[in-house]
């Protein structure tokens, strides 16, 4: 059994290094330049998106928010765009900056697509989920050639 005693404090404590990490965390990010902020407002919106699309129900409820937050990934892959210094991140990539613009235009494109998807009336939770997929897949791919090692920190 649990002491009363006992959780308070290790709720916390708990709190304490959240914040702690947070705080170091954030140190990074001013460091680390304008993509970083860029993917903050990402993972927002992705997870509007993801909650969005688990099912029939929450699909239904969450429909104007899925769209809303497809259309603004769709502005922040754009916002991104021009950013060249993140291609010194690139794996065994030749010409990063190209790779970089077909690899956001596709992102565009398949955000907007989502967007005009979920905008329909009529549209469901399948083809909300399966256009979703094309999103993440282009969030993988790019992550593969320019996400920056977090063990370097």
């Amino acid at each position: 059994m649990i002491r009363k005693s006992f959780v308070l404090p290790l709720a916390a404590g708990i709190l304490i290094s959240t914040g702690i990490g947070a705080a170091l965390s954030s140190t990074q990010d001013e460091k680390g330049g304008p993509l970083e902020k860029v993917m903050e407002d990402v993972q927002k919106h992705n997870a509007i998106i993801t909650k969005g699309v688990r099912n029939a129900a929450f699909f239904k409820k969450n429909q104007k928010d899925v769209e809303k937050s497809a259309k603004e990934l769709a502005k922040l892959a754009k916002q991104a765009k021009p950013v060249n210094y993140y291609h010194k991140n690139a794996k065994d990539e030749k010409e990063p900056a190209k790779k970089w613009g077909e690899l956001l235009d596709a992102l565009i494109k398949n955000c907007e697509k989502l967007g005009d998807v979920t905008a329909k009336p009529t549209a469901t939770q399948p083809g909300a989920k399966a256009a979703f997929r094309e999103v993440t897949k282009n969030c993988a791919d790019c992550h593969l050639i320019f996400r920056v090692d977090d063990t370097k920190f």
